[in-house]
């Protein structure tokens, strides 16, 4: 192996969450990336395999749907995998859910990506086991990894901090997008098709998870706008309901502004292009992040961006959005409605948008991957 050219790599896509989070459409994005130059085996669930991106160069094999759940398909991946796979026919491993899935040793050269660390920044976000699984369980094997990839300089520093990791073990490698899919001309649908309304909307795409995502403070900041705003948008919510989402579903259902706000579920991968473009203002107001993917898709499809101050979101969003306190309401209203209320301003963050979205690119993320293992494996050599 030592000194060759990548010919072939394992992924696990263990954490796939049926194609429907954040770490989902990474996994899709990188494995389509890496496969245009190196051969993939992809381990995953049954009932993934139809969901799972088909391309030249990525062989997908799946284990049974027995192990869905959490706890299991946690101590099989890390106890169990390592040991019966047969590591010798790779020549890296690649585990692109470090924050969830490790393992217990790592018989080749390994790279982790970790998504972040919000749980040491908010409290209570899961139960207590997976708390302990993540303070306690992954830094131990977290440590033993060969190469850690991070997806913004603020999730490399949580990981120095919270797991007191090696910075020179950690590489920031930010996350991309689909210029094909969000650069593209307007789907044909209208908003009609897509939200059953054709009245203008403010959006959030993000999965409905209490308090982490921070729906409440967002619905209070609307609440709060003036009225001819809110006769003239509704607030859009789309993504899956997740832990504690029914604390958000029961606010806006006794909201007096219930018909205007918006909860659509998880919204279907193949409309997710026009309900931004067809956005007036896109609003992140999460609570912490490791990236945030959303905001530079948004941009992609030139919709003004105001959004949190905490964690990277600030790094990735750079000057093409508006900060706010995400856990003032009343901060949350005020930069919505000094974006809504003012064109130039509007024109001003589209313009910074387009520029700021080229420093993301999938491909860039994949050839930081392999320039890792080119590194190593060039050591290696003359060891």
């Amino acid at each position: 192996m030592r000194g060759k050219k990548v010919s072939k790599i394992f992924m696990s896509a263990m954490a796939y969450d049926r194609g429907e989070s954040g770490i989902s459409d990474y996994m899709n994005n990188v494995v389509l990336e890496l496969a245009k130059k190196n051969e993939i085996d992809v381990l995953l669930l049954k009932s993934d395999m139809k969901k799972f991106p088909k391309a030249k160069n990525i062989n997908l094999f799946s284990v049974s749907d027995n192990l869905a759940k959490p706890l299991i398909n946690m101590f099989w991946h890390l106890f169990i995998l390592p040991f019966i796979l047969n590591f010798k026919k790779y020549d890296l491993a690649f585990l692109p859910a470090g924050n969830r899935r490790l393992f217990c040793y790592y018989p080749i050269f390994t790279i982790v990506t970790f998504h972040d660390l919000s749980q040491f920044h908010i409290k209570a976000k899961y139960d207590k086991f997976r708390m302990f699984y993540i303070r306690h369980i992954i830094p131990f094997f977290l440590q033993r990894v060969h190469k850690i990839i991070a997806v913004s300089e603020a999730t490399k520093q949580d990981i120095i901090k919270f797991y007191g990791i090696d910075a020179q073990k950690i590489a920031v490698a930010y996350n991309g997008f689909d210029p094909k899919k969000f650069n593209s001309e307007p789907a044909p649908e209208s908003r009609k098709n897509i939200l059953a309304s054709e009245k203008n909307y403010l959006l959030y795409v993000s999965r409905i998870e209490h308090p982490g995502k921070n729906h409440l403070n967002l619905i209070k900041a609307y609440e709060q706008l003036p009225a001819s705003l809110q006769e003239k948008y509704d607030l859009v919510c789309a993504g899956g309901f997740k832990e504690k989402s029914e604390v958000v579903r029961e606010y806006a259902e006794r909201s007096k502004l219930k018909n205007n706000i918006k909860l659509t579920g998880f919204f279907p991968a193949e409309n997710i292009t026009s309900l931004y473009k067809n956005a007036s203002l896109f609003v992140f107001p999460s609570l912490y992040e490791g990236f945030g993917i959303p905001l530079i898709e948004a941009m992609a499809c030139k919709i003004p961006v105001v959004c949190s101050d905490r964690g990277p979101l600030p790094e990735v969003a750079g000057d093409a959005a508006l900060l706010f306190d995400p856990e003032n309401p009343q901060s949350i209203k005020e930069k919505m409605q000094l974006v809504l209320e003012n064109d130039a301003l509007r024109k001003e963050l589209v313009d910074k948008g387009s520029e700021r979205i080229k420093k993301f690119s999938w491909s860039l993320h994949a050839e930081k991957i392999m320039r890792l293992y080119r590194e190593f494996n060039e050591k290696d050599k003359y060891i």
